[in-house]
Parts: C-alpha cells; sequence; structure tokens
C-alpha cells in the first residue's frame, strides 16, 4: 500500500525510514518530499510521487487527490474517491477551516482532532498572527528577539513576519537553513535570512538587530528576547514567563470549535477521529455522536 506523507512533522512521518527501505511508494506534495530529504531521509524518486494540490493520481481503482491545509507549509489534505464514488477526506492537521484550509465534502471524514476537548477553544485565533507580529516588533526595539518552533513551524513564522512587514533579518541554524532554502526554491519568499554560523550570520549578530529562529528543543541563552510558540495557551494571546521569556499562543491546529465547524459542513456520514494524536479524541468522538448527530468512531 502507498503511503501519503501529509507533513513532515514527527507525529506524521512514524516509521518512515522503513517505509523507504521495504520500498513503499511515498505519496507527498513537492515541499513535503524534498523537506523529508534535507531532513536526511533520502526518499527515492523511483518510489514516490510528487502530488502538487489538485493533481490527481489513479490508485487502486479510485483517485487520490492532496489539498491544501493551513498548518505548515506543504501541509495536505487527502481525498481518495474509490470506484464506486465513495468519498474519504483525511484532514491531517489543519487551523482556519473554511478560510485558509478549505472543508472538503465527505462521505468518511478522517480528521486530527488535538483540541478536541471541549475546553480548548481560543477566542483569539483570528488575530494571532497580528499578535505575534507586533510582539516582535515591539521587542526588536530592544535587541535581538529569538523565537522557537518546530520544523515547517519556523519557515511559516518567516514567511508571516515579512507579510506583516518585518524586515530584520532572520538567522537560521544548519536544519532550519537548509529547509529555508528549499522552500525558497519552491516559491516561498523570506527576505533576508543567513546562517548563523557563516561570516554573514556573524556579522549580523555582531550588529545586534535580528530575529533568530531556532528549533523548539534548541533553546539559548543568547542577548534579548525570547518567544516560545505553543498552542497549548488558551487563557490569553501570549504571556512573560519572566526574564525576557514569553509564550505566544501561536497554534497550527484549529481549536475545538474550528474542528466543530469542519465537520458540520462537511456533511460526513461517519467521522474517524484519530486518537493516536489527541488526548481528547474520546471527548471530540462523544460530541459528535451526542450534538451532531453524527456516527463517530475512534481509531486507532
Amino acid at each position: 500500500m502507498p503511503r501519503v506523507v501529509t507533513h513532515i512533522h514527527s507525529d506524521h512521518i512514524v516509521g518512515i525510514s522503513r517505509t523507504i527501505s521495504l520500498g513503499q511508494t511515498i505519496i507527498g506534495t513537492p515541499l513535503t518530499v524534498e523537506w523529508l530529504n534535507a531532513l536526511g531521509f533520502r526518499v527515492p524518486s523511483s518510489t514516490t510521487y510528487r502530488l502538487s494540490y489538485g493533481q490527481h493520481l489513479k490508485l487502486g481503482g479510485g483517485v487520490i487527490e492532496l489539498v491544501k491545509a493551513e498548518h505548515i507549509p506543504g501541509t495536505a489534505q487527502v481525498i481518495y474517491e474509490d470506484a464506486e464514488g465513495l468519498r474519504t477526506v483525511y484532514t491531517s492537521d489543519f487551523k482556519k477551516p473554511g478560510i485558509s484550509t478549505p472543508i472538503i465534502e465527505a462521505d468518511v471524514l478522517v480528521i486530527d482532532a488535538v483540541y478536541g476537548d471541549p475546553r480548548y477553544v481560543r477566542d483569539f485565533d483570528d488575530y494571532i498572527d497580528d499578535v505575534l507580529a507586533d510582539l516582535v516588533r515591539q521587542l526588536l526595539s530592544q535587541g535581538p528577539v529569538y523565537i522557537y518552533g518546530y520544523y515547517g513551524k519556523v519557515q511559516e513564522v518567516m514567511q508571516l513576519l515579512r507579510n506583516k512587514g518585518i524586515s530584520a533579518p532572520f538567522l537560521l541554524p544548519h536544519k532550519q537553513f537548509l529547509l529555508a532554502k528549499v522552500a525558497e526554491r519552491l516559491g516561498l519568499h523570506f527576505g533576508d535570512y543567513f546562517h548563523a554560523s557563516s561570516s554573514e550570520g556573524r556579522e549580523v549578530i555582531r550588529g545586534g538587530w535580528y530575529v533568530y529562529l531556532r528549533h523548539y528543543g534548541g533553546r539559548v541563552n543568547g542577548p534579548g528576547n525570547h518567544l516560545v510558540l505553543s498552542g497549548w495557551e488558551f487563557s490569553r494571546p501570549f504571556r512573560m514567563l519572566g526574564n525576557r521569556r514569553w509564550l505566544v499562543a501561536f497554534s497550527d491546529h484549529a481549536d475545538f470549535n474550528g474542528l466543530i465547524s469542519y465537520v458540520k459542513e462537511s456533511k460526513a456520514r461517519l467521522v474517524v477521529v484519530n486518537r493516536f494524536r489527541s488526548s481528547g479524541a474520546g471527548a471530540f468522538a462523544n460530541y459528535v455522536r451526542r450534538k451532531l448527530g453524527i456516527d463517530a468512531v475512534l481509531l486507532p
């Protein structure tokens, strides 16, 4: 069976090395496939389909299609329509349903309900992009800013900050730099950014005005302010942790209300809630059954 890789986050590429070693077919967007290569997985071109959004691929008597999901760059929803016309949709991770994540009508909807508990609601999701940009702009007036996020999320934030008018040069450690180079080659735009260890990067550091974007687990004690991006904050868009450290509630997952909106508008007859990635999956499935009157099951 082919494997669709919807994006490069670690919980969505579990066992990818074994998939490659077995010669199993891999399907993903061009950016996702190239990012896997940049992370060292060496995806073989002979068994890989680079499927752009909206392209169709005949598969097992049916047709598969990838559709954009607003998460990290390259993320895809998956549509599979079998020979009898039964349409199964897998959302993968997503946010902003109906705005930048298209809601797809389905017979069977498989949904990643990371924030499936009804308590997980963020009233500021619609304007958190502006909050993040404004905070970075304000803190840059005091010196450098360090931002911590996962692979792909860093590149998303780079593009967001440029779109919001922030012109400070970006510094990146090696892997984040490689991912940015690949993304730029495939159409994303980041303005000025430098490898943190290059001569240009060292010169930028001496200048003292920059945004340094690192992996979530790569904390440093450098000068300036440090922003941790986390979706596990629901009461306010950002807060100070102390000693120039901040937490910003910048999530790449829809909250509970966004998940419910997707289910309603998909018109699905059966909802399969992905239990592997959500502690609130059971609560979400119960809500869908009781409140929406739609059959819902948990898998695996």
